[in-house]
């Protein structure tokens, strides 16, 4: 006879309180349970991976070249020119550096349709969740639909478990010959 179902006989019969047979079967499910297997970690899709890369060591190179620009200004000869184009060419490209640092960061819509006889489309977007949700905050009192729907909360729980490495992979596959879409969320 199994364990829980003596427990639950015991139950039945008044030997034992429902809390106690209610402790015991818990205490049992925990024991008997496996663990839980995680799905492995999925990869961003290569395009993410590389455009990041792209912005951020733009960025360092327009700030090296400014500041290669602004040096030679201000040891030699002040060149109004120069002023200004080293600090552009500065600004710049530290805004670069921070926008690459962002976008490694960020979570990232990809959707990739690859059809058989057609063109295939590729979209890669980082979407900045935070923002998103606060500007439905700001929304909400001039759209009526939006205060029934919960949606900046939702937007901030799907933050959450993409920040917790947890990405939303959705494939589609027609099969020989048909579309094959993949979404990737994370």
């Amino acid at each position: 006879m199994s364990e829980r179902l003596r427990i639950l006989e015991l139950i039945e019969a008044g030997e034992i309180s429902a809390e106690e047979g209610a402790r015991r079967l818990e205490a049992l499910t925990g024991a008997a349970d496996p663990p839980v297997a995680r799905p492995a970690p999925v990869a961003r899709p290569a395009l993410v991976q590389w455009l990041w890369q792209i912005v951020l060591w733009t960025g360092v190179a327009l700030v090296v070249w400014g500041g290669l620009l602004l040096t030679g200004a201000y040891a030699g000869e002040v060149t109004t020119g120069r002023l200004v184009w080293g600090w552009l060419l500065f600004i710049l490209g530290a805004l670069g550096v921070m926008l690459g640092w962002w976008l490694q960061r960020a979570p990232w819509l990809s959707v990739r349709v690859r059809q058989l006889d057609g063109p295939n489309i590729t979209i890669v977007l980082p979407l900045p969740l935070g923002l998103i949700a606060w500007g439905l905050r700001i929304a909400r009192p001039f759209v009526p639909q939006l205060e029934e729907t919960g949606m900046d909360e939702v937007i901030l729980e799907v933050s959450k478990e993409l920040h917790a490495g947890r990405p939303f992979v959705v494939e589609v596959d027609e099969g020989e010959g048909g579309e094959q879409v993949q979404v990737y969320f994370g």
